[in-house]
């Protein structure tokens, strides 16, 4: 995948993982005392594995096609870590 497909692949799924924070977020503010502190715990977490992402995004952004092409992997693996992250958190939060 070129460069730009790459970034704009990545960029709609940054989007969409703030859009799922924000509806975890808002599931959260349901949540009894318990649950929501739970919820506030798991959130910041995602958020900081979602802020890595985007910091990723940004250097990639800046390379070079070439270095670009290498860093591929390493937001691959961001993405990979953050959807997991992001769908166990749902999960149990959702029980």
């Amino acid at each position: 995948m070129i460069k730009n497909e790459y970034l704009a692949t990545m960029e709609k799924q940054l989007r969409k993982w703030d859009s799922d924070l924000d509806e975890l977020a808002a599931a959260g503010q349901k949540a009894s005392d318990r649950a929501r502190t739970m919820y506030i715990d798991q959130i910041r977490e995602l958020r900081v594995g979602r802020d890595s992402a985007h910091k990723r995004l940004s250097e990639i952004r800046a390379a070079t096609e070439v270095a670009g092409a290498r860093m591929h992997s390493g937001m691959d693996a961001a993405w990979d870590t953050m959807h997991k992250a992001l769908k166990r958190a749902s999960t149990e939060l959702r029980k």
